[in-house]
């Protein structure tokens, strides 16, 4: 009964579960289009999909139920490992190329420390935190506002294949054809939070769906919230300065995050590096430029103070190196230099060392930085 209600067109599950969760009888929720459960069964067994309800084994929300609630999933892959061995990474779609590069960091960087990450699937942060998952070979979840047959957003069907072949995990509370409608993405959210012990937001606007995404975490009382801040002129990360305003943690590097989710970390960078592979020039352009936002060579000279021929060495240096690009609009940071070497010969953008106890969550492991700002779009919570 529960399987014909998931499948039929109609209310949002959410809407869906909170009436069962009063009390409601299932047989009653169901409609004259309401498909056979014979059907759709088939039709998930076809597809490779799962159907878990909360007495399943393998519901991953028993200890932590979001709200609203949810009554059900469809699954690809091995079902979520949950809260106690997760966290999420999330962001704008159109964050900048700094700050999907820290996503990308955090995200391989938690995988190595035996965590899963967990995202929506979004391209820009969510994608980058996903991608960085899987470059550390960890285990990562996607949370999608549609069906799991349906490609979107197209321009990460490479992605979620890779992330199927390597153990991942999609998921949603929609049935499979089911489209990605507006509406669906901020209840989508919620369930991001419920599956992690912590929520860390790489870039928000103001009333981005990031947000929600982090409310929901600390609306639930056991959840950590984590921030990237930005510049305070930068719209991209307003929503992630007022979470600091408002309490959350911020982050200044991936060390901040282990900590803050209990593994000993020793021996690792906690603050921007000084790079001392670049000359005191190249390295005064690169901090200037730290935030991600397009200075003209004007700005920049004023900024960093040197004569126009020290900053056009600087800058070709820094160009050739893969640091930033020069357009008709500005100059942008686009990665970040390696950090120093450490006395014990790691670099400090190196996996980091951790003490004897056991890393990452405790028990439950999967199998297995960062000062930048965002874009200026805003991001409502949905895909592109």
């Amino acid at each position: 009964m529960l399987l014909s209600l998931a499948a039929t067109p109609g209310p949002l599950p959410a809407a869906v579960a909170t009436r069962l969760a009063e009390g409601r009888d299932p047989s009653t929720l169901l409609r004259a289009h309401s498909p056979e459960p014979c059907a759709v069964a088939a039709q998930l067994d076809a597809l490779g999909l799962r159907f878990l309800v909360s007495d399943d084994e393998g519901w991953p929300l028993a200890a932590t139920p979001p709200d609203p609630p949810c009554a059900w999933l469809f699954i690809a892959g091995p079902p979520p490992p949950g809260p106690a061995a997760s966290v999420a990474v999330v962001g704008g779609r159109r964050a900048s190329p700094l700050r999907r590069a820290a996503a990308r960091s955090i995200g391989a960087g938690l995988a190595r420390a035996g965590w899963c990450v967990v995202s929506g699937g979004a391209v820009g942060v969510d994608a980058a935190a996903h991608a960085g998952a899987l470059d550390a070979g960890g285990v990562t979840v996607v949370v999608l506002g549609c069906g799991l047959d349906v490609p979107y957003p197209r321009a990460n069907t490479g992605l979620f294949a890779r992330l199927r072949a390597s153990g991942g995990t999609l998921a949603s509370e929609h049935p499979p054809s089911a489209q990605p409608r507006a509406a669906n993405f901020l209840p989508r959210n919620r369930l991001i939070a419920a599956l992690s012990a912590a929520v860390v937001v790489v870039e928000a606007a103001e009333d981005s769906g990031s947000l929600s995404t982090a409310r929901a975490a600390g609306s639930r009382g056991g959840g950590r919230v984590l921030v990237l801040p930005g510049a305070p002129w930068d719209p991209g990360a307003a929503g992630c300065n007022q979470l600091i305003r408002d309490g959350a943690t911020l982050v200044r590097s991936l060390t901040d995050i282990l900590e803050e989710l209990g593994a000993t970390v020793t021996d690792v960078a906690t603050s921007v590096p000084a790079w001392p592979g670049l000359d005191p020039p190249a390295r005064a352009v690169l901090t200037a430029l730290i935030d991600g936002q397009l200075l003209t060579p004007g700005r920049l000279a004023a900024a960093t103070g040197l004569a126009v021929a020290t900053l056009d060495a600087a800058l070709l240096d820094l160009e050739l190196a893969g640091l930033i690009r020069r357009t008709a609009a500005g100059i942008q940071a686009i990665s970040l230099p390696p950090a120093a070497t450490t006395p014990s010969g790691r670099g400090a953008g190196a996996e980091p060392a951790t003490s004897s106890e056991p890393r990452g969550p405790p028990e439950e492991s999967p199998p297995a930085e960062v000062l930048e700002r965002g874009g200026s779009g805003r991001d409502d919570g949905g895909d592109e």
